[in-house]
């Protein structure tokens, strides 16, 4: 997770300076960001539900909630500094996004790090031409992404995600493979197409150049081919078009 401002007109170093007096305000107070967040939740839930005296929220998360909006208010204070009152915004510009989770483990996971950079493209060929299913793909996928300590094999006992979980179905279930896509880019447009199979996901926000963010499966965006023939299912168009966009992190 990382922290961003929602500030009209600011520049990069102005989001940078007030990016940087919030994580200040945490720092102090002992927290992180993300439970600064979460106390935040508590508490206008809390006002949302009418302020029920059976469902108050805790000691902990009251000043969790504190420390994020003092921590907003840093944040728009630094970044505006010099700004002319009438360009300050009166309202709460801070949130807390989901960083895609390779950006995180390619650091988390420093030892693996040489193995998966090869195995990278290796594992994007495979999904443009597997026929189908392939849960090696789907293990070679996880221990790329870091989700796995090392790299699984079918003929071995299915480890499970650090978080305790099946390693997901990349090859065979969409619908799990674009719950993922959503949650990593929210504000994404994410298209799958079936008959013939393809995937696209971009920022809209983005422009027409801005190839980093946007990723095609199979046809891309100019109307030139990735490769001869349309992946072989929806789940793998997805999933290839998200593999796709995680080439910046693997040069």
């Amino acid at each position: 997770m990382e922290l961003r401002l929602n500030i009209e007109n600011a520049t990069p170093e102005d989001l940078a300076r007030g990016i940087a007096a919030a994580e200040a305000v945490f720092a102090r107070a002992g927290i992180t960001a993300l439970q600064g967040a979460e106390g935040l939740f508590a508490l206008e839930g809390w006002d949302i539900k009418g302020f029920p005296e059976d469902d108050k929220p805790t000691e902990d998360e009251n000043q969790a909630a504190t420390v994020w909006l003092e921590a907003d208010e840093a944040a728009t204070t630094a970044c505006c500094a010099g700004w002319p009152e009438d360009r300050i915004p009166r309202h709460q510009v801070m949130e807390l996004i989901n960083v895609p989770r390779t950006k995180l483990q390619a650091e988390a996971l420093p030892d693996t790090w040489p193995a998966r950079k090869q195995l990278y493209p290796d594992v994007v060929k495979r999904l443009e031409v597997t026929a189908g299913p392939d849960r090696q793909i789907d293990f070679d996928i996880a221990f790329v992404l870091g989700w796995v300590p090392e790299r699984p094999t079918l003929d071995r006992v299915e480890p499970l995600s650090e978080d305790g979980d099946r390693i997901p179905f990349f090859t065979s279930d969409v619908a799990q493979v674009e719950e993922m896509a959503r949650k990593a880019l929210k504000d994404w447009t994410i298209e799958i197409d079936r008959d013939p199979c393809d995937a696209h996901v971009f920022d809209p926000a983005a422009g027409d150049d801005d190839d980093e963010f946007r990723r095609a499966a199979w046809r891309d965006f100019d109307g030139s081919l990735h490769m001869e023939k349309p992946p072989a299912n929806p789940a793998i168009a997805l999933t290839l078009a998200m593999m796709r966009g995680q080439s910046m992190h693997f040069e």
